[in-house]
């Protein structure tokens, strides 16, 4: 296998291995601020520790039978640990720094390290709401390769590269570079997929949305499709520098503000955990990129990438039926790269849209994929391909219409085929430009957020709302309809994919805007798109639905 023979990490390898702990972000919510899937950065942090003679396993809080805190302090009772570390995100603040709390109590003598976006972006928060002796800047497998030597040979860990503490001056950050291509190649084949948990997540999965209770073949064949993922990182980070978004800086905050150079993985080194995977994982019926991008523009990997797949199929080294998703630049398609991801097995491409409105997509820093939205999606339709696309429909500085425009044309490219993902304002990510800009302050919202058994608490910023009061208004109200309409469902649907949460969405908004003197689909034809995707609901309890919510603003209801 490639990168397997000489591997950057041997030099790191020790005969005095540590014990360490690694905590997954906790999502209680199910998915909602995660995904549903065993935590991929901490698995590659686990598997460079343990290639260098640490003795490190992972703790994922998700996929515990019972209370995720019993099971950790279960563990933490069972044996000590000379580090236990805590990844964080924003989403999941609230219940990371618990389980950190959890695991200082349980042993106060190991180190208690805390990694992930929100630890790079904001150390001191994570001080002073838990009681972390350190924080990992950025990507972890060095900074925590060189905390563990420190550890293990008495000496002090803080002030290594890649690392933040707090002394008398606040809190001091020491940057590191981000790992080479190299590096990040053979950290990404030393994940351990083989002890990765994804048939227990696939259990839990089909049991949560009744799979079985299907009453189509072919619908429980789709479904299983979706649910039988494993995912693949074969990137270090987006480039593109998205206003909205933290991920982009995530490796230059790291580094103390140097922009990072992008590495990723070739052809060959793709093809090889990909055949990894499927050995380790043989029901996997689809392998998820989860790069935020995946095919570039200029991109010279995608084509002979897809040549070794079907050469792959075809030899018996993959499965024939193996399928693959991606999040791809809308402005890096063509004919011929969509021909020849459609033969490879892509059956969903991913794009960021963001928004259809040009003041959006502007103030988005998205300016430039514009012109290539409409007729790349028509491409990818017609190359048998289902687009997703990511929506945020409102922007700090947007107009009414422009929320109007968002609605109208999501509900178009759904009826067309295509898959949204939809978010009605920015969420204030740490590091991202959007949060850091003093102009949004007045417009943003923040919730009280409260660590459980601690008696500590924070504010934290949890939306960016429009400027305009009358987009502010309006998102507000469509928000809570959806809202509404979305706890009456759960009762009788288990499981809204995307595409029906997204058809909601306009649902929700079309008396909103219609008010307001926007041009909406016609509601009815909406209701009627809604009935078709949600199974075990009439069309007299889908009446009766409406009327209990009551924000059909004197309409007929859709029966």
């Amino acid at each position: 296998m490639a990168g397997a023979d000489a591997n950057v990490f041997d030099s790191a390898r020790t005969s005095a291995g540590l014990s360490v702990l690694l905590i997954g972000p906790y999502d209680p919510l199910g998915g909602e601020y995660t995904f549903l899937a065993p935590p991929l950065g901490v698995w590659r942090l686990a598997g460079v520790l343990r290639h260098a003679g640490h003795d490190a396993s992972v703790f994922d809080p998700n996929c515990r039978d019972g209370a995720p805190e019993s099971a950790l302090r279960r563990a933490l009772a069972e044996r000590r640990f000379d580090l236990v570390g805590v990844s964080t995100t924003g989403m999941t603040l609230r219940y990371d720094l618990a389980l950190a709390h959890l695991a200082k109590r349980a042993q106060p003598d190991a180190l208690l390290v805390a990694g992930g976006m929100e630890a790079t972006f904001a150390p001191e928060t994570l001080f002073e709401l838990a009681p972390f002796d350190l924080v990992v800047l950025g990507e972890g497998e060095l900074p925590l390769l060189e905390v563990l030597a420190a550890r293990a040979e008495g000496l002090p860990v803080r002030g290594l590269p890649g690392t933040a503490f707090p002394d008398a001056a606040g809190v001091r950050r020491v940057p590191r570079a981000a790992l080479t291509r190299e590096a990040l190649r053979d950290a990404t084949f030393l994940t351990p997929y083989e002890d990765m948990p994804y048939a227990r997540y696939w259990r839990r999965l089909e049991q949560s949305y009744r799979v079985n209770d299907l009453p189509v073949k072919a619908r429980r064949e789709a479904r299983l499709a979706e649910i039988r993922s494993v995912r693949l990182n074969t990137l270090n980070y987006c480039p593109m520098n998205c206003s909205f978004c933290s991920s982009t800086n995530f490796l230059h905050e790291a580094q103390g503000g140097d922009t990072a150079k992008v590495g990723r993985l070739d052809a060959d080194e793709c093809l090889a955990m990909l055949k990894r995977i499927v050995a380790a994982h043989p029901d996997v019926r689809t392998i998820i990129f989860q790069d935020d991008i995946f095919v570039f523009t200029a991109d010279t990997r995608i084509g002979p990438l897809c040549e070794a797949i079907v050469a792959a199929k075809r030899s018996g080294e993959l499965p024939g039926g193996l399928q693959f998703i991606s999040t791809n630049r809308i402005d890096s398609m063509n004919a011929e790269r969509l021909a020849a991801m459609r033969a490879a097995g892509f059956r969903v491409l991913g794009f960021g849209i963001e928004s259809f409105a040009p003041a959006i997509l502007r103030e988005f820093n998205k300016a430039r994929i514009q012109r290539h939205i409409e007729p790349n999606l028509l491409l990818a339709l017609e190359a048998g391909v289902t687009p997703f696309l990511d929506m945020i429909l409102t922007s700090p500085r947007c107009a009414l219409g422009d929320l109007a425009e968002n609605v109208r044309q999501a509900h178009r490219w759904v009826e067309a085929g295509c898959e949204v993902g939809m978010y009605p304002y920015v969420i204030p990510f740490s590091g991202a430009a959007m949060a850091r800009d003093p102009e949004l302050v007045p417009h943003t919202v923040h919730k009280t957020q409260e660590i459980a058994g601690t008696g500590l608490s924070w504010s934290q910023p949890a939306k960016i709302l429009p400027v305009d009061p009358r987009v502010r208004d309006a998102i507000l109200e469509i928000e809570a309809a959806f809202e509404g309409w979305l706890k009456l469902l759960h009762a009788s649907v288990p499981h809204l994919p995307s595409r029906v949460r997204s058809l909601l969405w306009v649902f929700c908004a079309i008396p909103v805007l219609s008010r307001a003197g926007e041009a909406m689909p016609a509601r009815r034809d909406v209701g009627d798109a809604l009935l078709l995707r949600l199974p075990g609901i009439d069309r007299e309890s889908f009446a009766a639905l409406e009327l209990a919510i009551g924000d059909g603003e004197g309409e007929a209801p859709c029966a």
